[in-house]
């Protein structure tokens, strides 16, 4: 009777699919199979790579024969416990499978297409090794690396992962993957060595120790360089002028020997400010000193609001903790809302923590990807650095988690699956590990202030800026009186431009915040009013200068600008709105000598991008910065002294709870970027509608008296923090589907309200109602929050109706859920 595994294990592979998958653990890999390690596993009639997510008893009475495990990866774990714990949360809370949640720390490509190579390191072979692993390790060279592949051709034997684990184990041999299309973990570079001519082939000690042959002239003197040099790289011999073609014919003939070596990614970018030794001011050094205790030897959960204004010094909070973290041997995780500050942040931490910091985001290659989460692994960094998926950084021993900005809405993955938040999975993967959690910002979200005025989070607030700096004076500019003066519209105001020149006249900096990229947000004739809109989306074209075209900033749609009006025919084309590239003009139309930089999405789309302008502004390479809300947060010039906010209404109107706070909190933000050096500030800020009440408050720079205001009205509405928001989306090609679907998704959630615990509205057509060329109803929920705080009902309700309705995969419509939404779009 065939003996029955002990155990079995639960597989969490990389597809759409909610529940784990069972496999039996081979004897042979019974030591490796532990939570969280990396396997390859049958599915179907091919492999693929999965997680361990727990091992299992084996059923007493199994429904049908179990398939093995085939091998595993590594015999470290691929991530720790608490990854698993925290992605299993993120499945169940923001309603998305298990497989889906997985995909945030999986590896870029299916590790079961990758090609494992191999090669002794030089140790003695003992005479009491098996001989299972004599016959293997006979296959492997010293002096080259041979793929797992290769090996299992020769043996005919495709289940050699656990001898390349054991021999490892021995320190006999040395290994790494490569994944597809040469993305390697680690960058390599090829070396080059002389060989001793007993190695040479018969022809080339004839051809080479002959004498001074003019016909092998090149490879005389590459032999002479390398005897003079010794090993050398690819890169140093082709800058010495021995080509690639040479360098293959004498590896061919035995003359040389060729190795690689593993070299490190360098992520230091080009950006690289002048960094002061700072002492800690008394409120600095306070705030550092009541987190300290739980970072020590008995560590704790407890989350910190640090509220502290432009200038304040929160940077440097957040490097004195991370050294007390270090200190401990535990490692430190710091979010940033845009990838704009990652090389300014860089460029601080790595003065402070040199070799210890590591940056992960969207614009960094795969193959440098792999090689931080692998350097991650390893041990070898202790703070990583970036947006939201920085958060998953694989570290074994966490002892804090930061994040700056806390209040940005780009924490929130919105477009794709899962739809979650990484300001809360820190704080869950922060409870997890009993850690302590400091989210900063000169402007919390008003759920944050919130939580730290009802008690949950602890608060604390820095109140001046470092040195006794003055914070920026404000003033307002109505664009209504200055349109009356001049009678037409002008996109500078005359209080603006005369600031601007003094500035441009003592050789101080200035930023310009305009929160539209392009040249005018829309073009229309002025003889019958037509507007050009995306044939695919409810929305106007945007006309950039660069160009000369329109186009739409949401499905890509792009179109000549017209010369003369579609409709009418007529030659009169106004420009409308104003765009960053046509501030950009208008400046150096009227300071023709100023130097000025743009930054926008239309001129940091390579990787260096935002270091390249970035750094040219603070060599005083540049006068003026003008950009899009990317250079109103985080961003610190000693030069700067003006920053012109060109239209502070943008964005008051929008059909959306939170707009206020939004623009509220960017126009803090942008003002804070004045005065911060050695230099008083001043912030003009352009409006047509002064009287707002918003202005009252930015200009007594009185965030809790505007935090105040807010939460009246939040209160009367009923909305976050009151209470919590769950938006169903429904999307289609045909609006009378997507409506008629959407009504139907509303009955249900009225009919499962037993104990009206929500209330349920819509559907309603989205603010852009269609979008490349898709029909968008919006079904919002919103649920008090003494009800149930963690929806706890309605996620059940919605995966049970929604998520796993096999019914709804008949629908000819997609469904998204997005649980806590910050966008309604």
């Amino acid at each position: 009777m065939k003996k029955k595994p002990a155990d079995i294990a639960r597989v969490v592979l990389p597809i759409p699919v909610d529940e784990p998958f069972s496999y039996l653990i081979p004897e042979e890999l019974a030591e490796w199979v532990q939570p969280g390690a990396q396997v390859i596993v049958p599915v179907g009639e091919r492999y693929s790579g999965g997680i361990v997510l727990r091992r299992e008893a084996y059923p007493a009475a199994a429904e049908f024969e179990l398939k093995a495990i085939h091998d595993v990866v590594s015999p470290e774990p691929y991530v720790g416990e608490d990854l698993l714990a925290l992605l299993e949360w993120i499945a169940s809370y923001y309603i998305c499978n298990l497989g889906e949640a997985f995909r945030l720390i999986y590896p870029e490509v299916n590790i079961h297409k990758s090609r494992l190579v191999l090669r002794r390191n030089g140790a003695a072979v003992p005479e009491t090794l098996s001989p299972a692993l004599q016959e293997f390790i006979e296959q492997i060279p010293a002096d080259d690396w041979v793929s797992l592949e290769a090996v299992e051709k020769t043996l005919r034997n495709t289940r050699l992962l656990y001898r390349v684990h054991k021999l490892k184990k021995l320190q006999l041999i040395e290994s790494r993957y490569l994944p597809p299309a040469s993305r390697k973990v680690y960058k390599t570079v090829d070396r080059f060595a002389l060989n001793p001519p007993a190695q040479w082939s018969e022809k080339a000690r004839e051809k080479y120790l002959s004498g001074d042959n003019p016909r092998y002239q090149n490879a005389l003197l590459l032999l002479a360089h390398l005897r003079t040099h010794g090993v050398s790289d690819r890169e140093s011999l082709r800058s010495a002028n021995f080509n690639a073609a040479l360098l293959k014919r004498l590896s061919d003939e035995g003359v040389l020997s060729r190795s690689e070596q593993n070299v490190e990614r360098q992520q230091h970018t080009a950006y690289a400010e002048r960094q002061k030794e700072i002492i800690l001011t008394d409120a600095q050094a306070a705030f550092v000193e009541m987190v300290a205790p739980f970072i020590g030897e008995k560590p704790a959960h407890q989350t910190f609001l640090l509220h502290g204004i432009t200038g304040s010094g929160k940077t440097q909070i957040y490097i004195e903790l991370i050294q007390r973290v270090l200190q401990e041997n535990k490692q430190a995780i710091v979010l940033i809302p845009e990838i704009v500050l990652t090389p300014q942040t860089m460029a601080r931490f790595y003065h402070y923590f040199p070799e210890q910091v590591a940056v992960v985001h969207s614009r960094i290659s795969a193959g440098e990807r792999l090689e931080v989460l692998q350097k991650v692994r390893e041990g070898k960094v202790g703070v990583v650095i970036g947006p939201r998926s920085a958060v998953f950084a694989p570290f074994r021993n966490l002892g804090i988690i930061i994040i700056d900005e806390e209040h940005e809405g780009s924490y929130k993955q919105s477009d794709a699956l899962p739809r979650y938040h990484a300001r809360e999975v820190a704080l869950y993967r922060a409870y997890l590990n009993k850690i302590p959690v400091v989210l900063g910002s000169a402007t919390p979200s008003l759920e944050s202030l919130y939580n730290a005025k009802t008690g949950k989070y602890t608060y604390y607030h820095l109140d001046s800026r470092v040195s006794d700096r003055n914070l920026p004076r404000i003033q307002l500019v109505d664009f209504k009186e200055e349109w009356r003066k001049s009678g037409e519209f002008q996109m500078f105001s005359e209080n603006l431009l005369l600031k601007l020149e003094a500035r441009l006249l003592v050789k101080e900096q200035v930023m310009l915040l305009q929160n539209r990229r392009g040249f005018s947000p829309y073009i229309q004739c002025q003889e019958c009013g037509y507007v050009e809109h995306c044939p695919n989306c409810d929305i106007t074209l945007t006309y950039h200068a660069a160009g000369r075209n329109l186009r739409c900033h949401y499905c890509g749609y792009a179109t000549p600008a017209p010369d003369l009006c579609p409709q009418c025919k007529g030659f009169h084309i106004l420009y409308k709105g104003v765009g960053t590239q046509k501030i950009e003009e208008e400046a150096q139309a009227r300071f023709p000598h100023a130097r000025l930089l743009r930054m926008d999405q239309d001129t940091t789309r390579r990787k260096d991008d935002h270091s390249r302008i970035l750094e040219k502004f603070r060599r005083y390479q540049a006068d003026v910065l003008i950009g899009t809300k990317m250079i109103a947060k985080g961003l610190d010039f000693e030069r700067v002294t003006l920053v012109g906010i060109m239209n502070a209404d943008q964005g008051l109107q929008f059909p959306d709870f939170r707009a206020t706070e939004k623009v509220f909190q960017l126009l803090v933000q942008a003002a804070g970027r004045a005065g911060r050096g050695g230099y008083s500030g001043e912030v003009v800020i352009q409006t047509f509608d002064p009287q707002h009440y918003i202005f009252k408050f930015l200009n007594s720079h009185d965030y809790n008296r505007f935090y105040e205001r807010e939460m009246e009205t939040r209160k009367g509405l009923n909305y976050p923090p009151f209470s919590r928001l769950c938006l169903v989306r429904v999307i289609g090609d045909a609006e009378d589907r997507v409506y008629h679907y959407a009504q139907e998704i509303a009955k249900y959630l009225w009919r499962g309200n037993k104990g009206k615990l929500y209330s349920v509205l819509g559907p309603a057509p989205a603010p852009i109602v269609r979008i490349n060329n898709r029909y968008r109803y919006h079904v919002m929920i919103k649920q008090p929050r003494d009800k149930d705080p963690s929806m706890s009902y309605l996620r059940r309700l919605l995966k049970a109706g929604l998520f796993k309705n096999p019914e709804l995969k008949k629908w000819p419509v997609e469904v998204q859920i997005d649980i806590d939404p910050v966008e309604i779009l």
